[in-house]
């Protein structure tokens, strides 16, 4: 398991796009220094013999064709068997074995019968250990076949082992493609997918197995560092819980980022379940930085408690006063944060507040505009305008939105503390969407991609931002520009001091701007830390610059703080220290069905098909007009009955006695009379034209029908003999609309008259 756990680290991380460069250690024998010592499939040169000079292709292809020969040694049967395979494979025979045992093993040709005489004999050799080839016939009379029984989907995934460390998750087509391409063989899809499955289980270790590794895998990571911290949490030896926050995470956070901290979950997509919880700050340039997560079976009040009380530890805090924490409404979050940190400003993701509030309401441009307008409102005054919008357009609506705890997710009531005003939790999700490749690996080989993607991170933005000669973060630069365009239009007046007053044009839209106290009434200054456009007139106004207003933790220096600290790389597990704990994988969680592998996308997004989803759309029934529910589903539409009594009560019903929309419906294809519904919900009774008008005797009574079309009653007929719709004419001097022409039409269809 260690050497598996070794291999898999090859990759470098997350980068999973870089080729693998190396060679697979089944291409020769393990620590053999000279191949020829146990013959693999390697012919010595005094065993080839020739008449006379022969060209040097020649002396190749006898080489190559001289694969096995008698007296060749080989290591045990099992290295014996192995070649065979190989042989078979590469020279698309089928070669199955008469005789395999521990001490002999024989192998001919499927086509023996046929007059082929390939044949190999090899069993241990007396007084010395070592499987030798007694018999070696090497004529082949039969030709190449595409199917090989030999290649299996063991032989596959050993084979292509480096093509499953560059692609663990290449389509089954693919796989057969390359087999086809290279040996000339084909495989089925239930192979290849099999094949798939091995590879997978080579390159990423067995899931199992890595949870025993853990307290070793704890042990390597403090003593990398011991300003580490790694809690794991067992269940009499079970597996529960595992907490992770490495030292440079943390001081960066500290010494560089604002006190503002996403929270978020993901589901693991392993055989075993989980999830990972996360805690992300934002860096000076509003990019992620995570600063610990961990491992758990479930999502609960009491994970989501004992990961904040450790995070509390880290971050030197005990109310968590001076923080802003970010959620999404998990389950038990908000309670946790509530509990842990008491002094702490709680938000939440406003667009889950919105997914929840179109389940409700149905969504809609008009609803989600002014949705995200309340929630992006600085002002008390500007939020309750913009609720009496909202109250225009659905008075139901406004009240909802009243009643979901406006004050966590809209950025009106929001402390500047953070320096931070967004109302969204996109930054937990831009982390769940950086790990989303090792989310279906095994707990430690997760672990190190994610731990060595950061190692690199780090860095990366170091060098990025520190080769710049700039005095802002390259996004805060570009949201401060926009600022400046905004600004347009804004005349300042000054007091003298350090207020201004700032006024649109000629209008009566005033504001105060204080550059002594970095504040403006608008409230968008003091949330985000960035000059809103009201200041940057005042500035301007001033005489100065709008960069040297913008706050500390926005600038350059700031953010190398962040980047500053080490994150040290980590020994093999082949060198981490030794542990007595012992710890058992947990249960696997079993599914019904096909595992699901893809995100559940939530309602409003556009799927990978674009396409977008209908869940929460309002459905009107075209049978009978109630919103909630399609014809498919409705309970209104009169029910089907028997065709043993269609006749019977249709001569008994007529138009006067029953309405369309309540009676029974009866199909009308075997030329009967009754009441039919079409599929677009409309409903048509036919009864004998005698009923309604005279009919002579010796004339066959053609076929009348009713229709009911928004209230107006329509009665026409037909004869019964076959003529061109054309030429219908409506008879004793009924008009026949061109509404009933159409339903006259279906009904000769339905008929089938010969």
């Amino acid at each position: 398991m260690l050497k598996k756990l070794a291999e898999s680290k090859v990759e470098g991380g997350l980068n999973l796009g870089d080729d693998f460069d190396g060679y697979s250690d089944l291409d020769s024998p393990s620590e053999s220094e000279d191949e020829d010592d146990v013959g693999y499939l390697v012919a010595p040169q005094h065993h080839k013999r020739g008449r006379g000079k022969q060209k040097q292709n020649d002396t190749e292809t006898e080489e190559r064709e001289a694969t096995f020969y008698v007296g060749q040694q080989f290591e045990n049967p099992k290295t014996f068997r192995k070649a065979i395979i190989d042989y078979s494979i590469d020279k698309g025979r089928n070669i199955p074995f008469s005789k395999n045992d521990s001490t002999r093993v024989c192998a001919e040709c499927e086509h023996k019968d046929k007059g082929c005489k390939w044949r190999i004999w090899a069993s241990w050799e007396r007084g010395r250990r070592s499987f030798t080839v007694k018999t070696f016939v090497s004529e082949h009379t039969c030709g190449r076949t595409p199917i090989i029984k030999k290649m299996t989907s063991h032989w596959i995934a050993e084979h292509y082992q480096n093509l499953f460390k560059v692609n663990p998750y290449m389509r089954v087509q693919d796989i057969q493609e390359t087999i086809w391409l290279e040996k000339g063989i084909r495989v089925s899809k239930d192979k290849a997918a099999r094949a798939r499955r091995r590879g997978q289980a080579l390159i990423v270790g067995e899931y199992k197995e890595q949870y025993a590794l853990l307290p070793r895998y704890a042990a390597e990571i403090l003593r990398s560092n011991p300003g580490n911290t790694v809690k794991l949490k067992l269940d009499a030896n079970v597996f529960d819980r595992l907490y992770l926050c490495f030292e440079a995470l943390r001081k960066g956070f500290l010494a560089g980022c604002r006190p503002f901290i996403s929270l978020d979950g993901c589901f693991l997509k392993g055989p075993f379940g989980g999830q990972l919880l996360v805690a992300v700050g934002r860096d000076g340039n509003n990019q992620m930085f995570p600063l610990a997560w961990v491992v758990c079976e479930v999502e609960s009040t009491d994970t989501w408690s004992w990961f904040l009380e450790l995070l509390a530890t880290d971050l030197g805090t005990s109310e968590g006063a001076g923080y802003t924490f970010m959620s999404d409404q998990q389950k038990g979050l908000l309670a946790a944060v509530s509990n842990v940190f008491p002094q702490a400003e709680s938000r939440v993701c406003a667009r889950h507040v919105y997914c929840n509030f179109r389940g409700v309401f149905g969504g809609g441009l008009e609803y989600r505009k002014q949705f995200w307008t309340i929630a992006k409102s600085n002002t008390v005054n500007h939020f309750n305008e913009n609720i009496e919008v909202m109250r225009g357009i659905s008075h139901e609506a406004a009240e909802d939105l009243l009643k979901r705890n406006y004050k966590k997710w809209c950025r009106a009531f929001y402390t500047p503390l953070s320096c931070c005003d967004s109302v969204d939790n996109n930054m937990s999700e831009v982390f769940n969407a950086y790990i989303l490749s090792a989310r279906h690996k095994p707990i430690i080989t997760m672990l190190e991609d994610i731990r060595e993607g950061l190692m690199e991170r780090l860095h990366k933005k170091r060098d990025f931002i520190g080769k710049k000669e700039i005095m802002l973060c390259p996004r805060i630069q570009i949201q401060l520009e926009k600022h400046k365009i905004w600004a347009r239009g804004w005349n300042a007046y000054w007091d003298g001091g350090f207020c201004y007053g700032v006024r649109e044009g000629a209008t009566q839209v005033k504001y105060v701007v204080d550059l002594n106290q970095h504040t403006c009434s608008c409230n968008a200054w003091q949330v985000s830390g960035i000059p809103c456009k009201h200041a940057i007139v005042a500035i301007w106004n001033k005489v100065d610059h709008p960069e040297q207003y913008v706050n500390a933790y926005f600038c350059k220096q700031t953010y190398m703080k962040a980047y500053e600290f080490l994150l040290e790389p980590l020994n093999g597990p082949q060198e981490w220290p030794t542990s007595d704990s012992i710890v058992v994988a947990p249960k696997v969680k079993k599914v019904n069905g096909r595992p699901k592998t893809k995100r559940r996308y939530g309602v409003g997004e556009v799927t990978a098909s674009g396409k977008l989803k209908r869940t929460c759309c309002s459905m009107k029934c075209s049978l009978c007009g109630v919103i909630g529910h399609n014809k498919r589903g409705c309970k209104n539409a009169p029910k089907q009955q028997q065709h043993s009594n269609n006749h019977a009560t249709a001569e008994q019903t007529t138009p006067q006695q029953q309405h369309p929309r309540t009676s029974s419906t009866i199909p009308m294809h075997n030329r009967g009379v009754g009441i039919y519904t079409y599929p677009n919900g409309y409903q048509r009774i036919a009864t004998p034209i005698s009923q309604h008008f005279p009919t002579p005797q010796r004339q066959r009574p053609p076929a009348a029908f009713y229709s009911d079309h928004g209230g107006e009653q329509t009665i026409y007929s037909f004869p019964a003999h076959d003529f061109p719709l054309s030429q219908t004419q409506p008879s004793q001097g009924h008009t026949i609309s061109s509404q009933a022409l159409q339903d006259l039409a279906m009904a000769r269809r339905l008929e089938k008259r010969p």
